[in-house]
This record gives C-alpha cells, sequence and structure tokens, in this order.
C-alpha cells in the first residue's frame, strides 16, 4: 500500500534471515549477496553485532553505478557502525548513523520543548484574562444593584416633583428641591458607612473610597498618612 514493492532480510546464516522475512513475507539473503541487492535497494537499514563495518564505501559505489545513480537512503544503527562513514561522502547516498537521530530526536525534543514553553505561556495568560473577567462579573451585580437604588431614589423624587408641579410650585423651585432630594438621597447611605469606617480607624477603606468616588489625586494621602490623634 505504500509503494513497498520487495523487502530482503540479509543475515550470517540462511536460516536466522528466513525466520525474520517470514514475519513480514520478506526474502532472505546472506550478508555477502547485500552489493549485489544493493543495485535494487532504494532504503537500506543495518542492524548487525560485527565488530567491523560490513559494508564499504566501493561496494556502495559500484551499486550507484549499475543503479544509474538513483539516490539511496540509509540508516545505520550498529555499535559500532555497519556502513562506513566514506559511503555517506557519495552524492547518492543519504546515510544516517545513530549519533544522526540522536541528534534529530534532541532536536525534537528541543523543539516540543518550546512549543511546551509557549502552550504553557498562552494557559497562564489565557488563565489570568480569565480570572480577570471573573473578577469584573464579581462587580456586575454590585453595579446592578446600585444602579437599581438610584434609578429607585430617582422615581420618588420625580414623583414628588411632580406633586409640588399639580400644587402650583414654581418650576424652579421643584428643580432646586428635585436635586437637593436626590444628592441627599444618594449620598446618605455612603454617608453614614464613611463615617462608620472613619470611627473604626479603617483608613484604608477610606482610601480606597476615595479613589471609588474619583475625588482627585494628592486627596487620598489625606486618609492614608493620618494616625488618630
Amino acid at each position: 500500500d505504500l509503494g513497498v514493492k520487495r523487502i530482503v532480510v540479509a543475515n550470517r546464516t540462511l536460516e536466522r534471515a528466513s525466520i525474520l522475512a517470514e514475519q513480514f513475507g520478506a526474502h532472505a539473503v546472506l550478508l555477502s549477496d547485500i552489493p549485489a541487492e544493493l543495485v535494487r535497494s532504494d532504503i537500506v537499514i543495518s542492524s548487525t553485532a560485527s565488530q567491523l563495518p560490513i559494508l564499504g564505501k566501493g561496494a556502495v559505489e559500484s551499486a550507484l553505478k549499475l543503479r544509474k545513480h538513483k539516490p539511496i537512503f540509509m540508516v545505520d544503527i550498529a555499535v559500532p557502525r555497519d556502513i562506513e562513514p566514506e559511503v555517506g561522502e557519495l552524492d547518492d547516498v543519504y546515510l544516517y548513523s545513530v549519533d544522526d537521530l540522536h541528534e534529530v530526536v534532541a532536536e525534537n525534543l528541543k523543539s516540543r520543548q518550546g512549543a511546551a514553553q509557549a502552550a504553557e505561556e498562552m494557559v497562564s495568560v489565557g488563565a489570568e484574562d480569565f480570572m480577570v473577567r471573573l473578577r469584573e462579573l464579581a462587580a456586575v451585580d454590585v453595579l446592578k444593584a446600585y444602579r437599581q437604588q438610584s434609578e429607585r431614589l430617582r422615581d420618588e423624587e420625580l414623583q414628588k416633583a411632580q406633586r409640588m408641579l399639580a400644587n402650583g410650585s414654581s418650576a424652579e423651585e421643584v428643580l432646586v428641591q428635585l436635586a437637593r432630594g436626590l444628592t441627599n438621597k444618594l449620598l446618605h447611605a455612603p454617608s453614614v458607612q464613611l463615617k462608620k469606617l472613619s470611627a473604626e480607624g479603617r483608613l484604608d477603606a477610606l482610601a480606597m473610597a476615595q479613589e471609588l468616588f474619583a475625588l482627585g489625586e494628592g486627596s487620598s494621602d489625606s486618609f492614608s498618612d493620618k494616625k488618630p490623634q
């Protein structure tokens, strides 16, 4: 299915080669047959226990000539090497050893570590954004309740103003009373709480209230720096 037409397994004995070849539907040959098999092999994977190289530059060079220099991909995972390092000098050979594979693994590991670090940073930023949003949502209910309270107080004062107009009060007087009444009601609860905080020595809360009501820069020190006499 992947375009592999023929697989060959080579060993010092034909018997051992046949045992492995049967598992993959491959052909079994002796190590001495490798030079001849190279002529029709596009990929070579070598892993023996030999203490000396079993495939040299000359044999590969001869095979390339007969192949009309069609490239060969070679992977030598034996230690020590089965394929002479000089084979990699040939233009039409792509030779990879255990050392090369270690470099590939190390590079992939480094790349994955970099990707993992980037992903960790993205998760961290996303989590922080989420927490900020969560904290903002916590204020929504408070703001909603405050708005509803303000609208209720406004409606009460508007009803008073309408009654005053119906009773013949001047528009100017009604507007003054409306503004004064609405201001007093809006400030009543905060004033009570601020006095309570002051009596308790909660200067930090007073400074926060000053910031909340945007009472101006420089004035915040008036709370945080003051100490009870």
